[in-house]
């Protein structure tokens, strides 16, 4: 046994040593970042898109000699589920997905950020769900430790409208009966329940298929997403409810985060800042053109009255809240909306 546990310790020195000399080499090869995301590849339409061009500039500035990024725009690697799925194996190392899709499928209280009427606005957004605030970092720690899944970043990628083909959605009562897809985050799918609709989820890249075929009567979406993926040819009607804001996610393998030296890590984190910039930045300006992009294609657009409004918050605030208080318990409900209302002050 005693030369069973020389020769380990040889080996294990041999190894080392290698890895030593190969690194140290001149032209040593780097490490090869895939990165990917479902919106199409024009940085100047697609917020995603404008972050993950400028994520991989910036990496490349600030740790080139280490590590080489690969862009995969479109859904190329697979749907959002397919990404969680790879950044869990390890074999991808960056996706931008929606929050809830991760909550979907391994940590379920990550929904909250999903419930209706949360935030007033982009900034409102990115002050609250800050990583560096302190119930943020604790947030998205613990999501690491149970998935095994690092969030490096939350975004707003957009407020969330209501469209559909035939049916005026004017109040909660327009909303009875009608099928509406959803993504698979559980939050909206309580709230279409809350008003009245029937929540089906269906994958985004095979949306608008399902409008076009009657699958659905109807989706909710921000506008940008309206106009990437096209759905203004298959609904007819959009109104401006802003439900909710679509919350992406910037993840990675926790495991490779972890390996990372802190000045890897740190060249990242920040590339990510930059690449939030461009993010918000973008989808700002498409907030601003999208909606007058989708009249100018025929969809009737419209905004409701302050007092329609009060019936939408109204009809799907408190169940959420209470579905929320059912799955998660008060104390964590309470601790999130507590965060939330101590931002008051300033928004």
């Amino acid at each position: 046994m005693q030369w069973r546990s020389k020769m380990k310790h040889t080996l294990r020195s041999v190894v080392l040593a290698s890895a030593v000399t190969v690194a140290a080499l001149p032209g040593f090869a780097q490490e090869r970042l895939k990165a990917t995301w479902t919106d199409p590849d024009d940085p100047t339409t697609a917020p995603v898109t404008a972050y993950m061009h400028v994520l991989q500039d910036q990496i490349e500035k600030l740790a080139g000699t280490d590590f080489k990024v690969e862009l995969y725009a479109n859904g190329q690697l697979g749907d959002q589920r397919a990404m969680v799925q790879q950044v869990s194996r390890g074999s991808l190392h960056f996706a931008n997905i929606a929050s809830g899709v991760l909550a979907s499928l391994g940590y379920p209280e990550l929904g909250i950020v999903d419930m209706p009427f949360l935030f007033k606005s982009r900034a409102h957004f990115d002050a609250t769900m800050n990583r560096n605030e302190p119930y943020i970092t604790a947030l998205l720690d613990n999501v690491a430790k149970e998935t095994g899944i690092r969030v490096i970043s939350l975004h707003p990628y957009g407020f969330r409208d209501m469209t559909t083909k035939a049916t005026p959605v004017r109040s909660p009562a327009d909303m009875q009966g009608l099928r509406m897809r959803t993504m698979e985050v559980v939050p909206h799918q309580k709230m279409m329940l809350a008003l009245g609709a029937t929540p089906v989820p269906i994958p985004y890249l095979e949306l608008y298929t399902s409008l076009q075929t009657g699958v659905v009567d109807g989706q909710e979406n921000p506008p940008s997403n309206i106009l990437l993926q096209r759905f203004y040819q298959v609904q007819g009607n959009m109104t401006q409810t802003h439900h909710v804001m679509t919350v992406g996610a910037v993840i990675t393998n926790e495991a490779w985060w972890q390996s990372l030296a802190d000045e890897q890590r740190k060249a990242i984190i920040a590339a990510d800042a930059e690449a939030s910039l461009a993010h918000d930045g973008i989808g700002a300006v498409q907030d601003l053109l999208g909606v007058q992009k989708i009249r100018d294609e025929g969809v009737a657009v419209y905004t409701p009255t302050p007092a329609e409004m009060e019936e939408f918050r109204a009809a799907t605030v408190e169940p959420t809240k209470a579905w929320a208080i059912e799955q998660f318990g008060s104390e964590f409900v309470d601790g999130f909306l507590q965060h939330m209302a101590s931002f008051d002050d300033r928004f």
